[in-house]
């Protein structure tokens, strides 16, 4: 494998700077674009600054992933229109007791719905730090997510 040129290093790296940037800090003042817009620049900046070529970049996308991605966001957008979380998070704290108790439940039900804005909204109601929940909620996606007909992007590696 040749390695690339130092020009190419310095675009490509350039390209990512950008991207982590505004993937980072989605709401950067001067360039308000958001994680997405950030991403779909970073990969224009490669293809532009001739880091990879254009074959390379269609070939890196996953449509089946994507696709599941939208459908994801377009889910949990209608769910949150038909306040599904708030009848959820009284669901989930009934006759809770205490943190220790909401995350098992966090966890138990984290593997069929979509939770993160749900947990933040919860913890904010209980006065609890959110990232025990966040945490219990990634890792039980996690192993949910192995269980299911597409898996684990990370897995496929």
């Amino acid at each position: 494998m040749a390695l690339a040129s130092s020009v190419k290093v310095v675009l490509g790296s350039i390209a990512f700077a950008i991207f982590w940037v505004l993937a980072v800090f989605p709401a950067v003042p001067f360039v308000p674009v958001g994680r997405t817009a950030g991403s779909l620049l970073g990969g224009m900046l490669m293809v532009i600054f001739q880091v990879i070529t254009a074959e390379q970049a269609y070939a890196a996308i996953d449509l089946q992933i994507l696709g599941l991605l939208y459908g994801t966001m377009v889910f949990s957008v209608y769910l949150e229109r038909a306040n599904m979380f708030k009848y959820l998070g009284k669901l989930l704290s009934w006759k809770s007791r205490g943190a220790k108790d909401l995350i098992c439940r966090v966890c138990l039900i984290s593997a069929i719905s979509i939770l993160t804005e749900f947990v933040l909204k919860i913890a904010r109601q209980h006065n609890l730090p959110p990232h025990p929940f966040l945490l219990a909620l990634a890792s039980s996606a996690n192993i949910g997510s192995a269980a299911t007909p597409i898996g684990n992007p990370k897995t496929w590696l």
